[in-house]
């Protein structure tokens, strides 16, 4: 199989996204709308790595991992900060999600009582969960507070000022979502970090406030890297708009992010040797002792690079303009339909790939369902308000978009 700078170029940036397309191996009965945001076909580069891993291990288990173990993960910590430019490999936390990165930082995070969680309302359940959870093992407070007036009229100067103007001295960690699964909306996270640094230069190290990212959805499309996000913690599975392995995710943190946190699952790295030794135990936190010990389906753990090795023989940047420009055609045609209410900003800089929209009489769940009737896969918002959601992965054509928006159309009753 050529390499994508082989192909015949097609598109911007000399990228053959038929190519691309034909890595996978997605059924072409439907078009697959409903795929890059929820759980991903592997595209050839990455089934080849995890069957080669799986090969090894059914002829030899045992001698496979005790060979290579610590040999890969270092691999999958270098692939991802290589990806991400984090400048340190040891800063990369090996997980299963996000929902299980989420899950330790909350869980591990030095939050006292007397202190708080600040956090949007629009969060999805899992950051939610986890930061409640955190609350009622610590005694600490945590306040959701409203993060804009109209998905319409939303501006990325709102967004940080409405959180902002919730920060008392009691704020500890301001939990955020890079781009929100339920309307597609993205938010200007960056902008929000360099205006609590500035919160910080008058605290203390221990006083200092963290800052919290899930970041799935824009992880993969977007193009700002761990330093320009300016987080302290940022979570996100490798199973989605990376179309890494399933089963697979990082947490990426800063050193002074590591300094407030505490492993919660034993780690399978050298400090397990140093323990069972009777030496004592380490008191250096990073990504190799905040990753969860256990045996895991180690032949997708240990194919990860090939997720990251993928998304970059496409090029990043012809990854974003791809997804956006493909986002842009579904937002302007289901504008267009009097019976759509279209929930996901228009704008670039307010979305990324996740396109929300109301068809008008149906529920969201019912609009899934008709859609699939029509072979076209698109899933339902999983919260409070929900919406139906299309997401163009780069396995979609323009044609795709096209087939998508005519099924919609359908849907408008007489």
């Amino acid at each position: 199989m050529p390499t994508m700078m082989e192909t015949k170029p097609s598109a911007a940036r000399g990228v053959d996204w038929e190519a691309v397309r034909a890595m996978f191996n997605l059924d072409s009965d439907y078009i697959h709308m409903g795929t890059a945001q929820y759980f991903a076909s592997h595209p050839r580069p990455v089934r080849e790595a995890i069957e080669r891993h799986r090969d090894e291990l059914d002829k030899n288990p045992a001698l496979y991992i005790l060979k290579n173990e610590v040999k890969f993960a270092e691999a999958c910590r270098k692939s991802a900060a290589d990806y991400f430019g984090v400048e340190d490999h040891k800063r990369i936390t090996l997980v299963d999600s996000t929902t299980v990165g989420l899950g330790i930082v909350y869980t591990g995070l030095n939050i006292q009582q007397g202190r708080e969680i600040l956090t949007s309302e629009h969060n999805y359940y899992s950051q939610q969960e986890a930061i409640k959870r955190a609350s009622e093992r610590t005694g600490c407070t945590f306040r959701e507070v409203k993060y804009y007036d109209d998905i319409h009229s939303v501006t990325e100067d709102e967004m940080v000022s409405n959180l902002l103007a919730e920060v008392t001295d009691k704020t500890r960690i301001i939990g955020a979502t890079w781009v929100h699964s339920s309307t597609g909306l993205k938010s200007p996270i960056p902008k929000l970090a360099r205006e609590i640094a500035k919160i910080n230069e008058k605290r203390g190290d221990e006083d200092r406030i963290l800052l919290v990212v899930d970041g799935v959805h824009g992880f993969g499309i977007e193009l700002e890297t761990f330093p320009e996000l300016g987080c302290d913690f940022f979570c996100a599975g490798t199973h989605k708009w990376i179309y890494g392995p399933r089963g697979t995710g990082i947490v990426a943190a800063t050193e002074a992010g590591y300094r407030h946190v505490r492993p919660v699952i034993p780690s399978f790295s050298e400090t397990m040797y140093d323990i069972i030794s009777g030496s004592p135990a380490t008191n250096v936190v990073d990504g190799t002792t905040m990753s969860p010990g256990g045996f895991h389906s180690m032949e997708h753990l240990w194919a990860m690079p090939s997720g990251f090795e993928f998304s970059l023989s496409i090029g990043k940047e012809a990854i974003y303009e791809r997804v956006h420009a493909l986002a842009r055609m579904l937002k302007e045609g289901l504008a267009e339909m009097d019976h759509v209410l279209l929930a996901t900003p228009m704008d670039d800089r307010l979305s990324s790939g996740i396109v929300s929209f109301e068809v008008k009489g149906m529920t969201p769940k019912e609009a899934a369902q008709a859609l699939v009737h029509k072979k076209v896969i698109s899933t339902e918002a999983p919260y409070k308000k929900r919406y139906a959601r299309f997401t163009p992965g780069i396995y979609i054509s323009e044609s795709d978009v096209k087939k998508a928006l005519d099924a919609v159309l359908s849907l408008k009753k007489s």
